[in-house]
């Protein structure tokens, strides 16, 4: 027998003794197991794994099988929490054993292991996370108000010249806030800036493979594939390179906010302020990568949504105008000053996060051990996925009306915002996560999408799209582009300016603006 033979021998061999194991332990666990759908030998629920909008699917088995069901998707133990009460009682209550995250493969490979929002839970990311926080707190998240500010005009510039890209300008305007954030740059200009480009392609290859079941590779059976060597593994070798590619990039944007640190300048800017709390380079420019990452998405996905509500929910759109008409005036544009009068606007932002959030299975949670919840047995490493959709469309807590946009339902009975739900640490949502995984740039992303919602609705009426026969035409708020995140599928819709001279209000303020930037 060849070396070659033997090697593939003794490969054979490991690996099906691996997977023998794997089955007798399920087999021997499954009576202590929560309920889920019966699967193949071997494979388990692989085969019965959605493809498309999962959420939906774990939705109608949540109503089958409980409010915790498992799932064996090739070895590796998943269980999924369908309702507010799992959710909370696990991630929660028990986040110093839920807060791991899977052994990604091949995302470890891309960022090097230094992305945090997806590394275990070890002493480099409660060091990481400690940083983060303290530069994107409540508090802190008040500096930027001007950039949020300046991009709302930008955004609201480039949509009076060009409405039918407003997904562009969205992304444009989610981008360039985050890098001015993130490292201190000017507002960019356009989409298409080359760096831009580059980062949000890195950004796009994360999110790809976070996503559930991306490669084989990640299931509990094909973990071999990762022994395999290189010349046999072509999703290595990319990795492997796009990791170089990207890290030189990162560093690099990372270094520029050094150099400007060493000549004296001081700015707001949070890779400034990770770099003073740590000696490593390399781990700065990727702390600073996550938090860009985590940003430059979400906000334009949410806006996008958004716009569709205004679209398919017209009664809204007025409602939230007469309050814009009444405390700002057709005069002057909405800012920060006006935000405690703006309780609508407030209810409305609350609402697209729970009407349709980004990540409607949330980021996977991995257990550190065992444990025990309602009689059954939850074994170390399974991991948990809260489907954030069915707790946000939960009538129970949301009311008869949950499927539809409302952002009344977040008012009390004398008419007050101040309706939220348990354990939602007054978001009235889940869309920021649980426990010590919650997004720690929530007040970022919500005062953004108050000033971009409250900036639209002032400057534009927003009308279905009407075809030539004279029809309107409502796009299908189930439909949407998959990943990690979701945004609507492409759709069409007039955005119009509700008066005459909101394109020279918006012009002279965007003037202003530039002025007081360059001095």
């Amino acid at each position: 027998m060849t070396c070659s033979n033997m090697w593939t021998t003794g490969l054979l061999f490991f690996i099906g003794t691996l997977i023998t194991l794997r089955v007798f332990k399920s087999l021997h666990l499954r009576s202590q197991l929560p309920p889920g759908p019966s699967g193949l030998p071997i494979v388990g629920n692989l085969l019965q794994l959605p493809t498309n909008r999962p959420w939906l699917i774990f939705d109608k088995w949540t109503k089958q099988y409980g409010p915790i069901f498992y799932l064996n998707v090739a070895g590796q133990n998943i269980v999924v929490l369908g309702t507010h009460k799992a959710a909370a009682d696990l991630l929660d209550r028990r986040s110093n054993i839920y807060s791991d995250r899977p052994n990604y493969v091949v995302l470890n490979i891309l960022t090097g292991g230094m992305h945090w929002a997806f590394t275990q839970a070890d002493n480099l990311w409660k060091k990481q996370r400690r940083g983060v926080h303290e530069a994107l707190s409540a508090q802190t998240a008040k500096e930027y108000f001007p950039y949020q500010e300046t991009e709302s005009i930008i955004m609201v510039d480039q949509l009076l010249t060009d409405p039918e890209n407003f997904a562009d300008h969205f992304q444009r305007a989610s981008t360039s806030l985050t890098l001015s954030i993130v490292y201190g740059w000017p507002p960019i200009l356009s989409s298409t800036h080359p760096t831009v480009l580059q980062i949000d392609q890195f950004n796009r290859r994360l999110l790809q493979a976070a996503a559930l079941g991306s490669s084989w590779v990640e299931f509990e059976y094909f973990k071999w594939m990762n022994y395999l060597p290189k010349w046999m593994c072509r999703w290595r070798r990319d990795a492997e390179e796009n990791f170089d590619r990207d890290s030189a990039l990162l560093e690099g944007l990372s270094m520029d906010v050094q150099k400007q640190m060493d000549a004296g300048v001081e700015t707001t800017a949070i890779a400034n302020k990770l770099l003073r709390d740590t000696d490593s380079q390399f781990e700065a420019a990727w702390n600073s990568a996550t938090v860009y990452a985590a940003g430059a998405e979400t906000t334009s996905g949410q806006l996008a949504w958004f716009l569709q509500a205004m679209i398919l929910y017209p009664e809204i759109q007025r409602l939230a105008q007469e309050e814009l008409d009444s405390v700002v005036g057709p005069d002057r544009l909405p800012t920060f000053h006006d935000y405690e009068s703006l309780p609508y606007i407030r209810a409305t932002v609350k609402e697209v996060l729970r009407w349709r959030s980004v990540t409607p299975l949330g980021l996977p949670h991995r257990l550190s051990q065992d444990d025990y919840y309602e009689g059954y047995i939850l074994p170390k490493d399974t991991i948990c996925f809260a489907n954030i959709w069915s707790l946000h469309h939960d009538s129970k807590l949301f009311g008869h009306d949950a499927e539809h946009f409302n952002p009344r339902r977040f008012f009390n009975a004398d008419g007050k915002l101040d309706f939220s739900v348990a354990d939602t640490r007054n978001e009235g949502h889940f869309g920021y996560g649980f426990g010590k995984r919650i997004c720690p740039g929530q007040h970022v992303a919500n005062n953004s999408l108050f000033i971009h919602i409250a900036f639209l609705l002032w400057a534009f009426n927003i009308t279905p799209e009407v075809d030539a026969d004279g029809n309107t035409r409502l796009p299908d708020p189930l439909q949407c582009i998959e990943g990690l995140t979701i945004r609507p599928t492409p759709f069409r819709c007039n955005i119009v300016a509700r008066r005459a001279d909101v394109t020279d209000i918006v012009a002279q303020a965007k003037v202003e603006r530039i002025h007081q930037e360059s001095i």
